[in-house]
């Protein structure tokens, strides 16, 4: 379960640091920094699985305008990750630091330079158990250094605790690791991070019928949402028959969802009532299909945790958008409070959204425009409590009471 992360030089956020409960909503005006924290997050959980330039790209879509416009002086961008997991049983705590220096490159629009990543200093430790705060790997500008976990652990003699090597400063050691049995905790790190997913759902994307091959999972854009269902439908049909019970508090008259796959490329998804009529994709609502779409999304996560102990990072920009706001409750109960089958975070504009959080005050993180960084803090719970008998959480941020 992550417990800190902060960011520095990303954008609007310098030295922004987030420690996020099990379920969590960011609010703000626009312009505040919410997705740009987001992206921070997206980011680390791109670059444990590919080049740091391409892990850019799919986080924020572009390769400019990466670091703080207002603070010129501020030559590196600074990550740093703490987590909570479990490695055979053993509780852990892992802390991750990536330094990063962004270099323009020639690549260029009209209006803008491309910026191109390196790393400049990386480092993973562990602490519990027999580990005490202990370096698993390390990287200074490419010239890196690995734990052998197994030999460390048994302590046997003449042991080459630490494996050197070079590594390209265009990617992280962390992405380049191999999986062997060395560097088992390594590893269950960077699964962890490879774990966090994004969504900003779009709805003609959630109605497309288009495969992407190389991936079974529900894109960002809420793409490939015909593929993931059709995946569950024939690999996990007792979770199908959960997702179709959390969409039946939307939709009741769902009885089930069908499919037709008329070529390797293609899968057309349909709910069907009782009584066999079929409904497309394109007659069921922008909110319905967005409801669909979180209700796999946190089915899935809490599935995902329960089968590999990893329990997921989840962040979804605006849920409410088209959805008749009472309609998430319910599905909302469905998350654990405490994180472990997965830690969610929800950004909103909604008064309405945001008063479903009224008993989950340790999870509202409020965020404010300013120069040269965003701005997050916290309100103060005992304060809200007085202010919650005589009006809705909704209602304080409207009023701008929150902190």
């Amino acid at each position: 379960m992550l417990k800190r992360f902060r960011a520095n030089n990303f954008r609007s956020l310098l030295n922004v640091e987030f420690q996020p409960a099990g379920i969590n909503l960011l609010v703000g005006p626009n312009n505040a920094g919410k997705t740009n924290l987001c992206y921070a997050m997206r980011f680390i959980g791109h670059s444990s699985q590919q080049p740091l330039d391409a892990a850019l790209q799919k986080a924020i879509g572009e390769r400019w305008n990466v670091t703080n416009l207002y603070a010129p002086e501020a030559k590196n961008l600074d990550f740093e990750v703490e987590c909570d997991l479990q490695y055979q049983g053993q509780p852990l705590r892992f802390s991750y630091n990536l330094r990063l220096e962004s270099v323009r490159s020639d690549a260029r629009t009209e209006t803008a330079v491309a910026e191109s990543l390196r790393v400049v200093e990386e480092t993973l430790n562990a602490s519990g158990g027999q580990f005490a705060d202990t370096v698993l790997l390390e990287n200074h500008a490419g010239r890196a250094r690995m734990l052998h976990e197994r030999g460390f652990v048994e302590k046997r003699p003449g042991a080459p605790f630490y494996a050197e090597a070079s590594a390209p400063q265009t990617a992280t050691v962390l992405c380049q690791l191999y999986e062997l049995e060395n560097n088992p905790r390594a590893i269950l790190f960077r699964r962890y991070l490879q774990s966090w997913s994004y969504y900003s759902f779009n709805p003609d994307a959630l109605r497309l019928p288009d495969v992407a091959r190389d991936d079974g999972a529900l894109l960002s854009t809420g793409a490939n949402l015909s593929r993931a269902m059709y995946d569950l439908h024939n690999q996990k049909p007792r979770l199908e028959r959960k997702l179709i019970e959390a969409v039946r508090e939307l939709e009741p008259r769902l009885d089930l969802f069908s499919f037709h796959a008329p070529d390797p490329e293609h899968v057309h998804l349909f709910a069907e009532d009782e009584k066999g009529h079929h409904f497309s994709t394109r007659s069921l609502s922008d909110g319905s299909l967005r409801f669909v779409a979180i209700a796999y999304i946190v089915l899935a996560a809490a599935q995902q945790a329960e089968t590999s102990g990893l329990a997921p990072l989840v962040l979804i920009e605006e849920p409410e958008n088209g959805l008749y706001v009472g309609q998430l409750k319910p599905l909302l109960q469905r998350i654990e409070p405490d994180g472990k089958l997965g830690q969610f975070v929800f950004t909103t504009h909604s008064p309405y959204f945001i008063d479903l959080f009224d008993n989950h005050l340790e999870g509202v993180h409020i965020l404010r425009p300013g120069v040269p960084s965003s701005v997050l803090g916290k309100p103060d719970a005992e304060r809200i409590k007085r202010l919650l008998k005589d009006m809705p959480l909704g209602e304080m941020h409207f009023r701008e009471l929150l902190g």
